[in-house]
């Protein structure tokens, strides 16, 4: 059988769980307050005579350029983030940690710094689960399965869930995109075509911004939903597979869940936490069920 329930909630995995959390969430704000400022110079780019005021247009480039260079340093921050997540799979699978973009040290250095920085949310989420917020319990009861069909079900929980939010998230800021383009067309719809376009410019960060991020999300999407599908097709067909099989397999598809991860596509935590039990409860019963299932395949 395996201990991944068990293991999960050590002090060390504990730390790293609260760590990769931290990490996303900090970014995440970061992201929003971006979001904020462009969509702040959105506003005032929609009334003309401060749209054609020189100081505007200086610190519209000011900002523009400020987003670029703090998107990428962002980007970087998210892979630590990444990291430190694969640091506890591989962990709780037992696979192989060497890795060359995964630098245990420093990660684990960085995690001690998280958490004598944050004390109290560090107590908190170690001593509460999923549920009330904490980062306890990661994993659904996976007890009493062999640990190579227990790795599956954790893989297929890793995507299930998520996918759901992201798809919902994605409408979200699909219709957003497309609001925030109309309202500048129904603003500038009375002048000519030439105007119109040049009027556009302070949409410029917002357009990186949600296009940059809908086609993100996409990908994320697009390579969750093949993931899954093969997690799925292994779990129907377990009985054709031995041990190392489905170990190899589950290789395989960490590797592909962790350049996932690298290509990470951040979730703002006050539509996460709005949602997260909603599609966490169903995950949770998905798992389940599978759970069931798979003890009557090898009953």
């Amino acid at each position: 059988m395996n201990n991944i329930n068990k293991k999960q909630n050590t002090s060390e995995l504990l730390l790293y769980l609260f760590a990769q959390r931290k990490l996303y969430s900090r970014s995440k704000g970061i992201l929003s307050i971006f979001f904020c400022v462009s969509l702040f110079f959105y506003i005032l780019g929609a009334i003309s005579f401060i749209q054609n005021n020189i100081y505007f247009k200086l610190f519209y480039v000011l900002w523009l350029m400020s987003f670029i260079i703090l998107s990428i340093r962002e980007s970087n921050k998210l892979n630590n983030a990444a990291n430190i997540q694969e640091i506890v799979d591989r962990t709780l699978f037992g696979f192989d940690l060497f890795s060359p973009k995964i630098k245990t040290t420093e990660l684990h250095k960085l995690a001690i710094q998280l958490k004598n920085k944050y004390t109290n949310e560090y107590e908190f989420e170690v001593t509460h689960n999923g549920e009330d917020g904490g980062v306890k319990d990661w994993y659904s009861n996976v007890e009493g399965v062999p640990r190579n069909r227990a790795i599956i079900l954790c893989q297929i929980e890793n995507c299930e869930w998520e996918l759901n939010l992201r798809r919902e998230f994605q409408r979200i800021n699909i219709l957003l995109f497309a609001l925030l383009i109309i309202i500048y067309l129904i603003i500038y719809r009375t002048t000519s075509i030439v105007v119109l376009i040049s009027s556009l410019y302070p949409l410029l960060t917002l357009l990186i911004d949600r296009l940059g991020y809908i086609y993100k999300n996409y990908k994320n999407i697009k390579e969750g939903e093949d993931i899954n599908k093969s997690l799925i097709e292994i779990y129907e067909n377990i009985h054709l597979y031995n041990n190392d099989n489905i170990i190899n397999k589950a290789k395989e598809i960490q590797s592909c869940i962790y350049e996932r991860r690298c290509k990470f596509a951040p979730i703002p935590n006050k539509f996460y936490n709005l949602r997260r039990k909603y599609f966490q409860k169903h995950s949770n019963e998905f798992i389940s069920d599978l759970k069931e299932k798979l003890r009557e395949e090898t009953g």
